[in-house]
Order: C-alpha cells, then sequence, then structure tokens
C-alpha cells in the first residue's frame, strides 16, 4: 500500500511540473536578432505550435518533459515527422533559448516572449513609439535589412530617447553611417536609407532637429514610418510609410 501511495505522488508531482513547465511556454514568443534566421515567431498554444521563419510556416503538436520539447504530426516545410529540442527559460521566464537536437545540434536565436510583434518591437528596442497615424496610402519600405539603416525615436519614462541598432543616441550617427555604408556593396549604396520610426508625440522642433543630423551623414534618403488601416505591425514588422 506504501508503494502504491508513493507512486500516485510520484506521478502527481510530475504532472504538476510538466502542467507548469507547459504553462510557462504558453504564449508567443519572437527574435529578430540573428541576420542568419530573419524574423522567427513560435507561437504556443496547450497542445498545438505554430512556427514562422523565413522558411514558411509550420503547424505541429508538442509535449515538455523536463528540459525537452518534442514536436509530432509536423506540417509544413520539413520532411520530419518528429523533432525535438531542447530548452531553456531565464530566471523571469521571457527569454527561452532552444537548440534543434539531432545529428548536429542547431543553436537557435534566443527568442523574447511578447502578446504581439510590435509589444516584441519595443520591448527589443527598449522604448515606447506610439506611430502616427496617415489617412493617405503609404508605400511599403519593401528593402532588406542590409540596406535600410534603422533611426528609433520614443520615449523611456516620459524622456526622449533617439537611438540606432547600435548605440543609444546619435552622438556617433555619422561615423556609424560611415562603418555601415564601407560594409555594403558599391553598386547598393545609392539605395541606402533611413527608416525613422518615431513616436507621434515628438514636437515638430523635436524632429527638425532629428532630421538634421540624419541629413548631415551620407545617406541622402529618409523614409518615416506611418500607419493605417493597410498596416497590420501587431502581426508583422513590414513597415509602410513615406519619403521624407
Amino acid at each position: 500500500m506504501k508503494n502504491i501511495l508513493t507512486y500516485i505522488l510520484l506521478v502527481f508531482l510530475f504532472s504538476c511540473s510538466s502542467t507548469k513547465q507547459k504553462e510557462n511556454l504558453i504564449g508567443n514568443w519572437y527574435s529578430n536578432s540573428d541576420n542568419n534566421y530573419g524574423f522567427i515567431e513560435f507561437q504556443f498554444y496547450n497542445d498545438s505550435l505554430i512556427i514562422y521563419d523565413k522558411l514558411g510556416k509550420e503547424f505541429t503538436q508538442w509535449e515538455v518533459n523536463k528540459d525537452k520539447i518534442q514536436l509530432t504530426h509536423i506540417n509544413g516545410f520539413t520532411d520530419k515527422k518528429q523533432l525535438t529540442y531542447s530548452y531553456k527559460l531565464d530566471k523571469s521566464n521571457e527569454l527561452l533559448t532552444l537548440k534543434i537536437l539531432g545529428d548536429t545540434i542547431i543553436q537557435l536565436p534566443e527568442l523574447m516572449k511578447a502578446k504581439s510583434t510590435y509589444a516584441f518591437f519595443q520591448k527589443n528596442i527598449g522604448i515606447e513609439i506610439d506611430l502616427p497615424i496617415k489617412e493617405n496610402e503609404l508605400i511599403p519600405l519593401s528593402f532588406p535589412n542590409n540596406l535600410v539603416f534603422n533611426i528609433y525615436a520614443g520615449f523611456s519614462d516620459n524622456n526622449l530617447i533617439v537611438k540606432t541598432d547600435f548605440t543609444s543616441d546619435l552622438k556617433n550617427l555619422e561615423k556609424e553611417v560611415a562603418d555601415f555604408k564601407e560594409n555594403s556593396r558599391e553598386e547598393l549604396k545609392p539605395f541606402l536609407r533611413f527608416n525613422l520610426i518615431a513616436d507621434k508625440n515628438i514636437t515638430e522642433s523635436q524632429m527638425d532637429s532629428i532630421k538634421d543630423q540624419l541629413k548631415r551623414t551620407s545617406i541622402e534618403r529618409i523614409f518615416r514610418t506611418y500607419k493605417n488601416k493597410q498596416t497590420d505591425y501587431e502581426n508583422n514588422l513590414n513597415w509602410f510609410g513615406q519619403k521624407e
């Protein structure tokens, strides 16, 4: 009788542990920090998982066991029927590390938990940006990342922050742009442009000051991102806007 009770207790504890592990994973996880992988999204639901990356979209069922995630019934771009990841969460359960296990172990970029794609974008850059609305039709940026120099202008604790992908301010902007241009192919240099992603509450004089700094560099084109009915930043980061 004692052995049976011990067995039941162990099964119960294992079940609780597995349920807690699953709860920590359920939600949306994103990465956009690695040029080799591009934008990655994992949408964990109770029994299903949807994966988006540059290869396409994948549906699968999943289970978690200790430090492993087992994928089964995979429907997508891979010909594999099963796949196993090892995983690790940080102490806050907000950052997820995944490795694909097999003959070769593949390390994926670190993923961040967020409610939506745009929420991930804001968490990733560390500032809040409420995009301005344009009623007229916007044009898509539609340029690869290696042709776009991003400028982010928004707020943190009511303080205006203007930063790049490389530094937290614009103090070294001219050098950053020079390095960016130096690493670009010669025939592509005329197509380089700024993507100015700026909050709607930035004053006109502040915006003029930002643009003046951009114009002092060797990149001539400025594209500013806006939102309207045709944009869907909650589900993707395909920027729309206009030339400025």
